[in-house]
């Protein structure tokens, strides 16, 4: 995982099917701005998160200019191949004191950033990001702008108001995004938002049964995840991956649902409360790891497992991540021609922070057996190349799915974890969240 990023789905689509979102405009739906904490009450985590996001943005629109031969000259080092000769751009170090002007700086270039990607979006014959861009691009067929997940069938929905008995403990809302229930008050839903705030939907369907709830990692204007040097954003390949995962699954007959079905962020608190919600069997965040480290020629995919104590693994838990491990590296280990980043210790493990907890929150925060998949490393350029490609989305959909299967209805073991856990204290997840529409 990687504190920056940018947007771009599979970047190898971007002529063809439209890339994912990167924001909505940063000051807009809700999202965190400088009027939102008194002066004085900053912190460098605000400035840090502002500078993150400037940092993804400039590497997208460098992308962009590189890609379609437009304003070159700004691009630091130029292009090759399409692609900025330097990569992606990162934030540098704040040494100062956080405080309004400053935070205001950062929002007002942030909101220049954007619009500029818009021209950029809508200026390349509706090529490639045009279904975020605010209300769409002018002339462009159907454009909506919305941040919104698909529609879900109004003939598939389930009225509050007709339901009897109690309510299911979750649902997909009538603008597709997955939330706990409640409760029933006065014929709505009451339901606990993406963001943790409680709201009210009249409809949705039903999700009862579930067995698996999958955690596309990261996501939201400010939450982008790692990047790499195609322009191809985790928080966007999270979300293909999972998509493929949950389609896998459901044609092998195992329900499963998604923390989130759009582009838009969630606190990891909220995901994980979800999965509990449901009283899935098994959590599975997905995601894609960075910065690079050394090169070798086998995969670097790294899963995190619970712990009971520090010294001791939670077995269900180390049971699930070893079938991941072994299917996933196994399946990867087919692809030739992947020069992979990889560290020393590889493998299964548990990450724990120096007061001797698992360190990350997807981890910790679920009652639900849980684990965290790094399946390569999107900051390397060889592994962005496949990454970005429709077999590694097949190929890594159908071995998470194995694994998935295989704990399920089997005994079947896979990967001793590392019996030495790694130690790290991780960043902070941004805070901010922006709602979005649920029905």
């Amino acid at each position: 995982m990687f504190a920056s990023g940018l947007s771009g789905r599979v970047l190898s689509r971007i002529c063809g099917v439209a890339a994912a979102s990167l924001l909505v405009l940063a000051l807009g739906s809700g999202a965190v701005s400088a009027q939102d904490a008194p002066s004085g009450e900053f912190t460098r985590e605000d400035i840090e998160v502002r500078d993150n996001l400037i940092a993804a943005q400039e590497t997208l629109l460098n992308v962009y200019r590189c890609r379609f031969g437009v304003d070159i000259g700004t691009v630091p080092g130029g292009c090759a191949d399409g692609l900025p000769n330097q990569g992606f751009s990162r934030p540098g170090e704040f040494g100062g004191t956080p405080t309004l002007e400053e935070i205001e700086l950062r929002d007002e270039l942030i909101a220049v950033q954007e619009s500029l990607l818009n021209t950029y979006r809508c200026r390349f014959d509706f090529e490639i990001d045009t279904h975020i861009t605010p209300e769409g691009c002018p002339g462009q067929p159907g454009s909506t702008g919305s941040m919104s997940p698909k529609i879900v069938s109004f003939e598939s929905l389930v009225l509050s108001e007709g339901f009897d008995g109690d309510p299911p403990p979750g649902l997909i809302t009538p603008t597709g995004v997955s939330v706990a229930v409640l409760g029933v008050n006065e014929g709505k839903f009451v339901v606990m938002t993406p963001c943790g705030s409680i709201s009210t939907v009249g409809a949705g369907l039903p999700l009862s049964g579930v067995r698996v709830v999958l955690d596309p990692g990261h996501g939201g204007s400010y939450d982008v995840g790692a990047v790499g040097p195609n322009g191809l954003a985790e928080r966007d390949l999270n979300l293909t991956l999972s998509y493929a995962v949950l389609d896998e699954l459901s044609s092998r007959g195992i329900p499963a649902a998604s923390t989130r079905s759009g582009h838009y962020g969630s606190p990891l608190s909220v995901r994980a409360a979800f999965a509990d919600a449901l009283g899935a069997e098994a959590l599975v965040s997905i995601h894609h790891n960075g910065p690079t480290y050394g090169i070798g020629n086998r995969p670097g995919t790294e899963v995190y497992v619970q712990s009971v104590s520090a010294q001791q693994a939670r077995a269900d838990s180390a049971r699930l991540g070893g079938l991941l491990y072994q299917e996933i590296t196994e399946a990867l280990s087919g692809f030739d021609n992947v020069a992979w980043s990889r560290v020393a210790n590889a493998g299964v493990m548990r990450v724990l922070s120096t007061r001797g907890r698992d360190a990350y929150g997807m981890i910790i925060h679920p009652a639900v057996p849980a684990v965290l998949v790094e399946y390569g490393y999107l900051t390397n350029r060889s592994e962005a190349a496949l990454f970005a490609t429709d077999e590694y989305i097949r190929v890594a959909a159908k071995a998470t799915a194995n694994a998935i299967e295989a704990f399920l209805n089997t005994d079947r073991s896979g990967t001793e974890p590392n019996q030495r856990p790694r130690v790290f204290n991780p960043a902070r997840a941004p805070s901010s969240c922006n709602e979005v529409a649920l029905e």
